[in-house]
């Protein structure tokens, strides 16, 4: 069997040198779908093999961003790491990361490595049964392709029914405690919990938003004590019971962000202020989520600060190409909460009018389903518009909720190019263009891109 298994393994090697030789893709799915399909107890046999520390990562928003920067962390400080930080979270993506630590004879060779992982939040709990991580960080719940995942108190329930075993009592969870749909789950935890989190009042948000999750206690009583910092996300507290937001051991606070930076300090400490690239609340909580991890793997803060200000760029996650003397900004936007926090986002810069293209697909990793539009505030950004191109397989469903919003004037283009031509030549010399894109528009769009800018591809950078 050991034979068999080394065989596929080294084809799969092969498979793909093959695809990243050729430009065909960077392999981080098709190899582990043919290990998984000829070996399906991989992952188990990677848990008994692996020596090193496995980390998981899961959440609605943010996964790769914070797989991304914990990953740029730990390898700054000398340790070698195995990661599928271009994405890929299923179990193909996480098989096809394992090949990178395996010689060509399919033999493990990097005994001194760290597996950072990002999961998807669907297959998190049968994940980490066969995986055995050393540590799960828990970032967030939101609504996101409920075509694919139902409602999300279908995925908390599915975490909490496995994190609640005593089988984790050797494994450590990090857990956002702004997120009271986390609470249950790491107040049942078998094993230690460090808690992350925002404590700034002066970005305390009580405004009405119906992209909010009603959260309701354990005793029955709906929560409505909020002190939110975007979303459902912030300090919470039951009215009549005595469940409340864990304190954080690692907050952020003394938050401000200008046209190019966010800035903010860890535990109220000024000598431990970051000064980074990516903007918006969201982008703190990411920062945050791979900091503590980070502390918790006794990586000193000086370092910690010294690798996030050498931080590499995040493909499709703010990441920017220059073309034509035009700074062109990507996004990613896949559902309410997360295209209201990028809409917030840019209006908070003190910026002339906007160029934005808005690019909306609905293919499998998209979600089928694009009624989730209406469930965002467009109609936020439609007064800072100056120029907005739409585009996508579904252009016509988003020209539309524009147009319902407030905004009339825009041009739907659903050829890739001609899109991106038509917002390049209405912007002004000098100025920025943002890409709002969903999974798959971004993945192409980034292509395109990258093919005009000189860039590199995703899996290589």
């Amino acid at each position: 069997m050991n034979l068999i298994k080394y065989i596929i393994l080294s084809k799969a090697i092969f498979l793909k040198q093959l695809l990243r030789f050729f430009v065909l893709g960077g392999g981080t799915a098709l190899p582990g779908l043919f290990v998984e399909k000829f070996v399906p107890h991989i992952l188990n046999d990677i848990a008994n093999n692996f020596q090193g520390k496995i980390i998981v990562i899961s959440g609605t928003n943010g996964k790769t961003t914070v797989t991304n920067t914990l990953v740029n962390i730990v390898s700054s400080n000398g340790i070698p790491v195995i990661s599928n930080n271009a994405g890929s979270n299923l179990h193909r993506g996480i098989i096809s990361a394992y090949l990178d630590a395996l010689n060509n004879f399919g033999k493990f060779v990097k005994n001194d490595s760290m597996m950072i992982l990002e999961v998807d939040e669907a297959i998190l709990a049968s994940t980490c049964k066969k995986l055995k991580p050393s540590i799960i960080m828990l970032l967030n719940l939101f609504r996101d392709q409920l075509d694919r995942y139902g409602e999300i108190d279908t995925i908390r329930k599915n975490w909490l029914k496995e994190f609640s075993l005593s089988y984790y009592q050797n494994t450590h969870l990090i857990v956002n405690t702004d997120d009271y749909l986390l609470s249950e789950i790491s107040k049942s935890f078998s094993g230690e919990v460090t808690y992350y989190g925002i404590e700034d009042s002066s970005l305390e948000n009580n405004k009405v938003d119906h992209t909010i999750e009603t959260c309701y206690c354990n005793c029955g009583i709906k929560i409505d004590k909020f002190a939110r910092y975007y979303g459902h996300l912030g300090k919470w507290k039951c009215i009549v019971c005595d469940n409340q937001r864990t304190k954080p051991q690692i907050y952020a606070s003394n938050i401000q962000q200008d046209n190019l930076n966010l800035k903010f300090d860890i535990n109220d400490r000024q000598d431990q202020e970051l000064k980074l690239l990516n903007l918006g609340v969201f982008s703190v909580y990411n920062y945050l989520a791979a900091i503590t991890a980070s502390l918790f793997l006794n990586i000193h803060f000086k370092q910690i600060a010294h690798a996030l200000s050498q931080e590499k760029q995040i493909f499709g996650r703010q990441e920017t190409f220059l073309v034509k003397n035009k700074t062109i900004k990507l996004f990613l936007v896949k559902n309410p909460i997360g295209l209201n926090q990028v809409i917030q986002t840019l209006n908070t810069l003190k910026k002339k009018k906007l160029n934005i293209l808005f690019a909306l697909n609905n293919q499998i990793e998209d979600g089928i389903d694009v009624s989730w539009i209406y469930d965002a505030d467009i109609e936020m950004i439609v007064s800072g518009l100056k120029n907005l191109v739409i585009s996508g397989d579904r252009a016509d469903d988003l020209a539309l909720r524009f147009t319902l919003g407030g905004r009339k004037e825009f041009i739907v283009e659903k050829n890739l190019k001609n899109s991106i031509d038509f917002i390049i030549d209405l912007s002004a010399e000098d100025s920025e263009i943002y890409l709002l894109l969903t999974y798959s528009a971004m993945m192409k769009y980034r292509k395109y891109l990258v093919k005009i800018s000189g860039g590199k591809p995703f899996w290589a950078n």
